[in-house]
């Protein structure tokens, strides 16, 4: 039988948007024997040797670029524990807000990933995307009000950007407020994209019903929707085996 998880598998649903523990300091990642994703900072070979002659960067460089290299590699947890090892090292230096927030959101610390987008707010206020970044990480966190009024801002600076029309959107859906969901995913992506992303949110939710009701919208259009309308082809025949 397909199930509400089968089909989250079939559609990416909207275009929106660790290792072990530091123990000895930033240093110690060069002799990771576990992994493979970091390289070594200096050239190797005989051949490169006045390049040793070049001064170390410090471990707080050592440390910013490695969690570059980490993160990037998509290990937020430890990605966080070198910027926060960096800051600890040198804390006359400008915080890494920007580099920590997505960080911290992506591992679910809502707390201290929006209290260092609050920051990044202050200091680069006219930054749509960062208005989106922190809109999403507030709804992520429930605190539905705060995020309308951080979307609402991004739109004030750019009112035709689709990710923060589609962010918004996705804010009034989880407020359970569907009408003005859709209308927003209207704005973001057009009519049947709209129905097509509601159709997806709905099955995440298990309203399957609703759910094809959209897909029914979706495929009344003029224009081909063919993703659509396998996923209504395949809610049908899983309620008709019910």
């Amino acid at each position: 039988m397909i199930t509400p998880l089968t089909f989250r598998k079939l559609l990416s649903c909207l275009p929106l948007v660790g290792l072990t523990l530091l123990s000895s300091g930033c240093g110690s990642f060069g002799k990771d024997k576990q992994t493979d994703f970091l390289k070594q900072f200096g050239p190797v070979g005989p051949q490169n040797a006045e390049a040793y002659s070049q001064p170390m960067p410090s471990e707080y460089t050592l440390c910013v670029e490695t969690a570059k290299t980490v993160a990037n590699q998509g290990h937020a947890v430890e990605a966080i524990k070198l910027y926060e090892r960096a800051e600890f090292l040198k804390p006359t230096a400008p915080a890494l807000d920007s580099n920590l927030a997505p960080l911290y959101a992506s591992t679910g610390n809502h707390s201290a990933a929006i209290e260092r987008y609050q920051r990044c707010a202050e200091q680069s206020p006219q930054d749509v995307e960062l208005c989106n970044n922190f809109a999403w990480t507030l709804m992520e966190a429930g605190q539905f009000t705060e995020a309308v009024a951080e979307a609402t801002r991004g739109l004030q600076l750019d009112g035709d950007n689709a990710r923060l029309q589609g962010t918004l959107a996705m804010i009034h859906y989880r407020q359970g407020d569907h009408l003005k969901a859709l209308r927003g995913f209207e704005k973001a992506h057009g009519p049947v994209a709209a129905h097509h992303n509601l159709s997806l949110l709905e099955i995440d939710s298990g309203n399957l019903e609703s759910a094809k009701a959209h897909l029914k919208i979706a495929n009344q259009a003029t224009e081909s929707n063919p993703k659509a309308k396998v996923l209504l082809t395949a809610l049908e025949t899983q309620t008709s085996t019910r």
